[in-house]
């Protein structure tokens, strides 16, 4: 009995650390308009604990049908499907997907009634890639809501991802619990602890739910206690297969090879039919343990005396063999535990490889371990320190490298990429403080060359120098002598440069390569943080709007992708679903400075939106619970005039974050904000924020800054849209001069091709404000066609602000007799028809109809017919 207690009483604390993840994810799924969530998370992050919960708040009519991956199944074709389709009288290895699809489709078509059908998937990174694309595509077309979980995005799980670039889908990432997350679940399983206890039990358990409670059950007094899911694994397997397991743990993976010198070649295949470990595919396969937990749990388990025992035992074996990565990397940090001399080169390549793959933590565990002054290993040191997010600690080391690499001893390679750290972690706005610009005119190598070259054309772009940006990365990426990598990241920040320049179908090009380029074999973590942020930024400023959410996939964790999103989310009008994103403070990272500057100012120009969106509904709440005020206020961190700036020696402290385009964008959401109650004002300071851009050659900026600028009534911008609209060309290009013809012609129909370029676009909010003025000035003019097409574009902008993902609620912006009469034009019922059914005269239902048409921004009973599934 202890034992089932203790594991109740960890997954009830695992549910309330993950409240709020829970609360989140049921709210996205309240809304019809959402077809699902994808909660990503590693192993052990409570991915199925969340599900369970989420699960239990659905209606009870509400027909769910749950799946779960499994390696058993992962490679079986239609393996999840396999039983529905027996049911059908169908075997799953001989029907086609295509037929598939039908009987899948028909049963939860058979189930669905009133209720839309909730598909829940666990481990869905271990289903077959036929299945998951066979619920992806209902998904997409409506038939079915999907609730997945998985650890990453990559294959077959990216068919589901594809949903949430498109927004059709969301996605939730389940961070390291905090401090705060670890009280609650010690509280809730029944443990007091301080302070220092959280802080302990948070370093060990790694923020790892899963850990965490077995860390909570060896607490209990009793061995029965200490049960769980990794303990039973270790129960059930023979010693000669557990040594192996030991092994394998220990040093993170084994190559075959080893493994197969060392033991039975059939106690390993068990484990491996038994999905306890894996074997790589390729010739050099390594052999891993499947779930992390368990690795954890194995070496928590192994005594230091058997630990060096074990590695006694396989050093000989693993010297005979050429390691590479994860057992290269395990072998010397556990070389280096025991105090064994591992040779600079191998340590060297070790740290590398971690460096590259995204794990600074165990680099820097690894090269402190080693002790070693040497400055390649030095360098490694300060490179993952910066990647962990320790800047002050990476300059440190970075300034003793540079201070004694004036001998001329060094190697090329090493002075380029000491000359790239010092890139990565100056201010921008200070080029002058660079002390290694000597290293460009000593290398020799074209790759040296390279990488020196790309990242001083990312430092002269974060400065906001973008022709100089532009002509150092096309150098790099025409230069074939130079490394794939390198010529991934010049053609990101290339396509990127074109677009804010103006040549926005050339900066396509390059963008749509450069995210090609990132699935090249040897793209490393440093490719994906630089190249990420750049891809998304160019398809953004674009308008390439789906696009700029696929990019986000990419992402590596220091970027901040629900801001990211949320700034599309504000262009193309789904204003709730943005508030919803960035009224959550980041959870599982450090929120940088300008990262946070940039949320708030979104947050107060969704706040803004939102309140516009309450007074067009009279019976829309005149409150918005939980709203809350910027931080910032009305205070403006540098004022426009200080933005685009031209670098020059700075006052104050340096931001080696520092990026001049994420700074305009922060100034460019304030004064939207600050536009809808001071329109005149501002103005003005968005037409001198566009000429900042102007005076850089930023065009695209120029065109942004100046179109809001020219709706809330600047004269100047009005005047110069022309001009910057002829140094954009695409999509952008051609809304800008449709835009500054509106306001300097005198056309009666070019305010409404005005608006209806803009909704083309995807600008919604500048459509419906475009679709307003000329409404009223077609009524003025009594141009009854006018004001029939202008209204027809306001009415369809307003309904994507109204009704976006979360928005208002159908049900409380009518009374009872209106939601009647809505169902019934639904449902096909003449005005006659409905008179009958209510007791009402023919001409009060049309008069009650005209009344929601306006308030639901609708022209028609079809446009009616449309948004009528909300209400039912």
């Amino acid at each position: 009995m202890t034992s089932s207690v203790a594991s109740h009483s960890s997954v009830v604390g695992s549910a309330v650390a993950r409240q709020a993840e829970i609360a989140d994810i049921v709210a996205i799924l309240a809304d019809p308009s959402t077809d699902g969530v994808l909660i990503i998370g590693a192993t052990g992050m409570g991915k199925t604990t969340v599900l369970n919960a989420v699960a239990t708040n659905f209606e009870p009519e509400v027909p769910v049908f749950r799946f779960r991956g499994s390696n058993l199944i992962a490679n079986r074709s239609l393996g999840i499907f396999e039983i529905l389709l027996t049911t059908e009288g169908e075997a799953a290895d001989e029907i086609s997907l295509g037929a598939a699809f039908s009987i899948v489709t028909r049963v939860f078509a058979r189930s669905a009634g009133a209720h839309t059908p909730v598909i829940v998937v666990d481990n869905a990174d271990r289903v077959d890639e036929q299945s998951l694309s066979i619920i992806s595509q209902l998904a997409a077309e409506g038939r079915i809501r999907v609730l997945a979980a998985a650890e990453t995005v990559r294959r077959p799980v990216d068919l589901l991802a594809d949903l949430w670039g498109s927004g059709k889908v969301v996605r939730v990432d389940l961070e390291s619990l905090d401090d705060s997350a670890v009280a609650a679940f010690a509280r809730e399983a029944g443990h007091e602890v301080d302070e220092h206890a959280i802080a302990d039990l948070s370093m060990r358990s790694r923020g790892n739910p899963r850990l965490l409670s077995r860390l909570f059950a060896d607490r209990e007094s009793t061995p029965l206690a200490r049960r769980s899911a990794e303990d039973r694994v270790l129960w059930n397997i023979l010693p000669a297969q557990r040594r192996i397991l030991e092994l394998i743990a220990m040093i993170g993976a084994l190559p075959y090879d080893a493994l197969h010198a060392m033991c039975e070649v059939d106690l390993l295949d068990n484990l491996v039919e038994r999905g306890i470990v894996a074997i790589g595919r390729d010739r050099c396969s390594e052999v891993s343990l499947v779930e992390p937990a368990l690795a954890l749990v194995v070496q928590d388990s192994v005594p230091s005396s058997r630990s060096l025992e074990l590695l006694r035992e396989v050093l000989p074996v693993l010297d005979t063999l050429t390691l590479q990565g994860a057992a290269l990397f395990g072998k010397v940090s556990w070389m280096l535990e025991w105090g064994i001399h591992v040779d600079p080169q191998t340590t060297f390549r070790a740290a590398s490889w971690a460096n590259g793959r995204g794990d600074f933590s165990g680099a820097v565990g690894l090269l402190r371990g080693s002790h070693s002054d040497i400055p390649e290993l030095q360098l490694e040191l300060a490179r993952a320190e910066y990647g962990r997010g320790d800047n002050v600690e990476a300059e440190v080391i970075l300034d003793r490298l540079i201070s004694s690499s004036n001998d001329g001893d060094s190697s090329d390679e090493y002075l380029s990429r000491l000359a790239c750290l010092e890139l990565r972690v100056t201010d921008p706005r200070e080029p002058q403080s660079l002390r290694t610009e000597w290293v460009r005119d000593r290398l020799v190598d074209a790759v040296h060359i390279g990488r020196l070259d790309v990242t001083r054309a990312q430092f002269e772009m974060r400065g906001g120098r973008f022709d100089a940006a532009r002509i150092i990365s096309e150098r790099v990426f025409r230069d074939f002598s130079c490394l794939p990598r390198h010529r991934q990241r010049a053609c990101a920040i290339l396509g990127s440069v074109s677009v804010i320049r103006g040549q926005i179908e050339r900066g396509l090009t390059y963008l749509i390569q450069a995210e090609a380029m990132l699935n090249l074999p040897d793209t490393t973590s440093f490719e994906v943080e630089d190249s990420t942020p750049q891809i998304f930024a160019g398809h953004y400023l674009a308008g390439s709007w789906d696009r700029a959410r696929a990019a986000l996939k990419y992402a590596s964790p220091r970027m901040d992708l629900s801001t990211a999103a949320a700034l599309v989310d504000l262009w193309t009008g789904h204003i709730t679903r943005a508030h919803q994103s960035l009224d959550r403070t980041p959870q599982g990272r450090a929120e940088a400075g300008q990262d946070q500057s940039l949320r708030l100012a979104a947050l107060h120009l969704a706040e803004g939106y939102l309140q516009m969106r309450e007074a067009s509904t009279s019976r829309a709440p005149k409150t918005m619970p939980g709203r809350r005020t910027s931080s910032r206020g009305e205070s403006r961190r540098l004022g426009p005039r200080s933005a685009g700036r031209v670098p020059g020696p700075m006052h104050g402290v340096p931001n080696s974050e520092f990026n001049w385009l994420q700074d305009f964008t922060t100034d460019l959401l304030e004064l939207q904000s600050s536009a809808l109650t001071n329109p005149q004002k501002t103005a003005e300071e968005l037409y001198a924020l566009g000429a900042e851009a102007d005076e850089l050659g930023a065009h695209t900026l120029t065109v942004y800054a100046w179109l809001e600028a020219s709706r809330h009534g600047s004269q100047s911008a009005q005047v110069d849209l022309t001009r910057a609209a002829g140094s954009v060309d695409g999509d952008l290009g051609r809304l800008a001069a449709v835009v500054a013809r509106a306001y300097g012609d005198a056309e009666d129909t070019a305010l409404t091709d005005a608006a209806e370029a803009a909704l083309s676009f995807g600008a919604v909010v500048i459509s419906a404000d475009l679709a307003r003025t000329a409404r009223d000035r077609a009524v003025q003019k009594g141009d009854a066609a006018g004001v029939k097409r202008a209204r027809a574009l306001l009415d369809s902008s307003l309904r994507t602000i109204t009704f976006d993902a979360g928005g208002a609620d159908l049900s409380a912006m009518l009374t009872d007799i209106e939601k009647k009469l809505v169902l019934g034009v639904a449902g096909g019922s003449s005005n006659a028809e409905l008179g009958a059914q209510l007791h009402l005269s023919v001409r009060t239902v049309e008069w009650h109809l005209g009344r929601i048409y306006r308030r639901l921004h609708v022209s028609d009973r079809q446009e009616l017919k449309q948004i009528a599934w909300r209400l039912a």
